[in-house]
């Protein structure tokens, strides 16, 4: 019993270890995280300790440091509301909460304090299974920012988690580094200024709490969301607005039944996919303002859209693009948009050039044989219906033989042709008695 008294003694004390705060309060005088003197445990924090800041300061990680947590207090900036506590320094300060998840950052003060980092801070979960997920988050002041300044370095090698709570926001003026996803909670506010560069970043941005705004300033022509990265909408109603040039250049998904609404204020050059997740039925409003002249996606028409819609709002002929020809997506991807203004309740079409246009505008006149090829797809049929790459009114099917098989004549413009009538064999299908191609049906 006794060996049993001293396991459980020796276990509370270890946890009394883990838990300990090691305050800064720069009683050495010099700022420095090095020092000694500047903690209220006069030791320099180690891997276990929570740093507490209860004074408005500046300190300076001068060299680097493993920390447990970060944090306000209660009373910070009490005698100054909306003060700033700022993490400076050449030094990488690493937090490692090493639980699943854990709280590593948190701004606590009841004075709406401004928690600002302005040196490198990287994320490192080192439990060793699970998730790995840190948490940064506000508690009582319900004007309380959490901040990585202009020049700052975040780098996320392990999720990184903004939470709400008390209402807080956070503001990224930084760059951006590291393979581990920026995750977004419910209600949260998040704004990334003019200065905030992601250039080097491999991770994703991804909605896990519904309600949740992003606002991207990111300067024109810089990069907000990279080439092969991007937004994920694993939660409801949440929404980002984009409002420099060209700053994004990655994907967007959207999960299940979820709603993501898209604000392009300005334009897009360089988009990626749009891809449609786990069940598949979710809705991608883009919203475009009037100002926009081009939002250009890439070539979407290998990826399977499900059951998902994509609703265009400021829809204008000629300004949304897939790819760089009329084959950017597929004839039920088409059908899977919805737009509003001349386009409402309208069948849409791809130019020649890729861009997204009313199918009642074009013609076959309008298609380039020598650069896109055949007029109809696909050459080999099994099961599948016969796809026409611009919208007609009528068409004849004829056998080796010459004779008519097969016809239809129609007002209304269509883009598919049912072949379950037909046999296994060779055919001809003339359309509106300009083009004629062959087809097998096998």
């Amino acid at each position: 019993m006794k060996k049993n008294y001293v396991t459980l003694f020796l276990m509370i004390f270890a946890t009394v270890i883990v838990a300990q705060r090691n305050d800064f309060n720069n009683n050495g005088g010099n700022q420095e995280w090095s020092n000694a003197s500047n903690w209220s445990l006069n030791a320099a924090p180690v891997a276990t300790d929570i740093v507490g800041f209860p004074t408005l300061i500046t300190s300076i990680v001068n060299a680097d440091f493993t920390i447990n947590k970060i944090q306000t207090t209660f009373a910070t900036a009490g005698s100054t509301p909306g003060g700033t506590v700022n993490i400076s320094g050449e030094g990488i300060l690493t937090i490692d909460v090493n639980a699943n998840p854990g709280t590593g950052i948190e701004n606590a003060s009841n004075n709406d304090a401004i928690l600002n980092f302005s040196g490198k801070v990287t994320i490192n979960n080192s439990i060793a299974s699970g998730f790995k997920n840190t948490l940064m988050n506000h508690t009582n002041g319900n004007s309380n920012v959490i901040q990585f300044s202009d020049g700052s370095l975040l780098t996320i090698n392990t999720p990184l988690e903004a939470r709400s709570n008390s209402g807080g926001t956070y503001t990224f003026n930084g760059a951006l580094a590291g393979a581990g996803a920026l995750r977004f909670s419910a209600n949260t506010n998040i704004t990334f200024g003019s200065t905030s560069d992601h250039s080097g970043r491999t991770g994703d941005f991804v909605w896990v709490g519904a309600n949740s705004v992003v606002t991207v300033n990111t300067a024109d022509n810089g990069v907000f969301v990279p080439s092969g990265q991007k937004i994920q909408s694993n939660a409801d109603n949440c929404s980002i607005i984009i409002n420099g040039a060209n700053v994004y250049k990655g994907n967007i998904g959207v999960d299940g039944t979820r709603t993501l609404t898209f604000n392009a204020n300005k334009n897009q050059n360089s988009m990626g996919e749009i891809q449609f997740t786990g069940s598949g039925n979710g809705t991608l409003n883009l919203d475009i303002d009037n100002s926009v002249t081009e939002l250009y996606f890439a070539d979407n028409s290998g990826l399977d859209w499900q059951t998902g819609t994509l609703n265009i709002t400021g829809f204008k002929e000629g300004l949304v693009k897939f790819g760089t020809d009329n084959s950017g997506l597929t004839a039920a991807q088409l059908l899977q948009i919805t737009a509003d203004g001349t386009a409402s309740g309208q069948t849409l079409a791809l130019e020649a050039d890729g861009t997204l246009v009313l199918a009642s505008s074009l013609s076959i006149e309008d298609y380039d044989y020598q650069s896109k090829g055949r007029l109809t797809f696909p050459s080999i049929i099994t099961n599948e219906n016969l796809q026409i790459k611009v919208p007609i009114t009528s068409y004849k099917i004829f056998n080796t033989l010459g004779q008519q098989v097969q016809s239809f004549e129609n007002e209304k413009e269509f883009q598919e042709i049912s072949t379950s009538n037909l046999k296994a064999g060779i055919y001809i299908i003339n359309i509106e008695g300009k083009v004629s191609e062959r087809f097998i049906k096998q």
